[in-house]
């Protein structure tokens, strides 16, 4: 008989997290676990996608973080469904599931950390570290992550399971490529690009532009064009910044897409300039498709990415390294094609979704047999 596991997420929109949720749920070996998702805002654009590929889908409707009714509606949905394990993702819904496995003394919980603890002011960084010894298990996506979470909130390093995000290796082995018309990029020409959530300034979106213009100084044209992909509350605010940088007719923003695999093998190199990191999924993904990666030597970016060799790491916020680099990558193709082969050659061997998964279905097992 399966035992049921719900995964319980903020929301289902698209992002890093999302993504490895999805991938996470819908490739869970359903003999042994009958898997709910269940997010606490509603709607999302990765919901239908785990409909479609036959996960249960719940919604508790969540209108912001403060959203009381949440709290209620998580509790009937814990009563109705009586779990064998929950699994909650980053912080509001770390909390709520610590709370709620405390009261109902029924499931183990998992607490996720996607991210170094950073921002987080210090009210939430007081409730995660009171709430933090009602998880049974606390999973992180690197061990820069575990670092973070181990010495800013705190707990026994013995409850700590490190397990990295993964990537299919065969959805990113399309023959089909996005056209440049369709993305809206000129003809001909070295295209670089990033895929994230625009948001700043962790993403270091800002520096990457003033790189652009940097390059555009030394040589009368960046040398190149800028591919952005994905959507978020920066959006506006760095296509201004854009323009008043002058580099603007090189850098187009495509929203957020889902045709990720057949957009990665239009860019030369994918570019994450970072500011902190967990981990950055979209790095991995585009040493999937064989890319060079410029990133900074943030978080847990250093623990897959080798500097020189499947990439090249620069210190964050420094636009002239970062410009160096970039220039570095076009003007030695040879090189840059030799640093993609590797990463791809690395991700195959240590970054399949499978082992991802399978570690995840040990740390439920190893919950249930010591709830």
């Amino acid at each position: 008989m399966p035992r049921k596991l719900i995964l319980l997420t903020v929301g289902l929109g698209v992002g890093g997290t999302e993504t490895h949720v999805l991938e996470l749920a819908s490739r869970i070996d359903r003999t042994k676990f009958d898997v709910v998702v269940c997010s606490m805002k509603a709607g999302g654009a990765l919901a239908d996608e785990l409909r479609a590929r036959g996960v249960r889908v719940e919604s508790l409707g969540g209108t912001g973080k403060l959203d009381a009714r949440v709290l209620l509606r998580l509790w009937g949905l814990l009563r109705r469904e009586r779990p064998d394990v929950v699994q909650a993702f980053l912080f509001w819904a770390n909390v709520p599931s610590r709370l709620l496995g405390r009261i109902f003394r029924a499931f183990p919980v998992i607490s996720t950390y996607h991210d170094e603890v950073v921002s987080e002011g210090w009210l939430m960084r007081t409730i995660d570290r009171l709430t933090l010894k009602w998880s049974h298990t606390i999973v992180c996506c690197s061990e820069a992550v575990r670092r973070s979470v181990s010495s800013r909130i705190g707990s026994s390093t013995a409850r700590y399971a490190i397990i990295p995000f993964g990537v299919d290796m065969h959805q990113f082995s399309t023959c089909h490529v996005a056209t440049r018309r369709e993305l809206g990029l000129q003809d001909g020409g070295a295209v670089i690009g990033t895929v994230c959530r625009l948001v700043e300034p962790k993403k270091g979106l800002s520096v990457l532009l003033a790189a652009m213009a940097y390059l555009k100084e030394l040589g009368g044209t960046p040398g190149c064009q800028l591919l952005i992909v994905g959507d978020g509350p920066a959006r506006a605010m760095l296509q201004r910044l854009s323009e008043r940088l002058e580099v603007a007719p090189w850098v187009v923003f495509t929203g957020a897409r889902r045709d990720i695999p057949q957009i990665l093998p239009l860019m030369q190199a994918f570019v994450l300039p970072s500011l902190y990191e967990g981990f950055g999924i979209s790095i991995l993904e585009a040493m999937a498709v064989g890319r060079p990666v410029i990133a900074t030597s943030v978080g847990g970016i250093p623990e897959f990415v080798t500097h020189d060799v499947t990439g090249l790491l620069v210190e964050p916020g420094d636009v002239t390294a970062l410009a160096g680099a970039i220039r570095q990558v076009l003007e030695n193709p040879e090189k840059a094609s030799q640093m993609g082969l590797e990463g791809q050659e690395h991700v195959r061997g240590k970054y399949g979704i499978a082992t991802v998964v399978r570690r995840h279905e040990q740390v439920y097992e190893d919950c249930l047999v010591h709830a």
